[in-house]
């Protein structure tokens, strides 16, 4: 582990999936107290998750660490006068504090219903606003600030073992499933593209893997096969009769209509792959 800061709190944090038929997963938490406060570390494992996503198990690993070290903090009576701060840390890039996970992002958010500047529902907004209030409430009663950072896995091992356990170990629950949709397979575990890099009437192959209705859209998650960032995952949002054509478990040629910040639209005219 790295501190940068030796008079700080760490919430370590981490999810897992399976990436089986089932969606299951697990999330890990580890807190890391300062030398001074003689502590030993508080780790805690939690599952099995179906039905969900890994940006939906980090946040509930997250949730999950902060409200661990709020329980923990009432039940000891720890003193934290001499804490500099509270550091929860993500091996998530996009749930550090200056992305997704940013209070005043979250505030814009919530004034706006849970919708974004394009008038979009945020994703996976029910516990991005759970997330925001519990760190306000540890916020308040350790009177201590919580920043949320990234740091590499190679940083966060603890909790990532500790993830990993959570997926195999526990009763089944609904706790953070998505409900009304069903995962496909997918055949790569890449990140989310940089929609940025991509142009109109720019043609992708993908494979579909999983359908969502928000709203009276529906949200296309697929993986690229080819070229250009193959194995990355990618949004597009459409209406009900294009999402018709674009099946689980198929690969699909498509053709960039409109590029978004975090999604794409794509022309009607699309070619479906044969499997060989």
């Amino acid at each position: 582990m790295i501190r940068s800061d030796f008079r700080a709190i760490y919430i370590h944090c981490d999810g897992s999936m399976m990436y089986d038929t089932d969606s299951s997963g697990g999330t890990g938490q580890v807190i890391k107290f300062p030398d001074f406060l003689d502590l030993e570390d508080v780790s805690e494992s939690d599952g099995i998750f179906v039905d969900s996503n890994i940006e939906r198990l980090e946040l509930e690993g997250i949730t999950s660490g902060m409200q661990a070290l709020r329980d923990y903090i009432k039940l000891n009576g720890v003193d934290l006068s001499r804490i500099s701060k509270i550091i929860v840390i993500t091996d998530r890039f996009a749930l550090k504090d200056d992305e997704r996970t940013s209070p005043y992002r979250i505030k814009d958010w919530r004034s706006n219903g849970g919708k974004n500047f394009e008038d979009k529902e945020i994703k996976n907004w029910d516990l991005i606003n759970l997330l925001d209030k519990t760190r306000t409430r540890l916020a308040n009663e350790a009177r201590k600030s919580v920043r949320i950072e990234y740091r590499k896995r190679k940083y966060n091992k603890e909790a990532d073992k500790l993830s990993k356990k959570g997926r195999n170990e526990g009763i089944v629950n609904r706790k953070i499933a998505i409900e009304g949709h069903k995962i496909g397979r997918r055949k790569f575990d890449g990140q989310e593209i940089n929609y940025k890099l991509f142009s109109p009437k720019e043609k992708i192959k993908i494979n579909v893997f999983r359908k969502r209705l928000i709203k009276n859209q529906w949200e296309i998650n697929a993986e690229i096969c080819s070229g250009k960032k193959n194995g990355n995952k990618l949004k597009i949002y459409c209406d009900y009769k294009l999402q018709e054509k674009l099946q689980r478990g198929n690969e699909y040629e498509i053709t960039v209509k409109k590029v978004f910040s975090y999604h794409f639209e794509i022309y009607r005219t699309i070619k479906k792959i044969k499997k060989i």
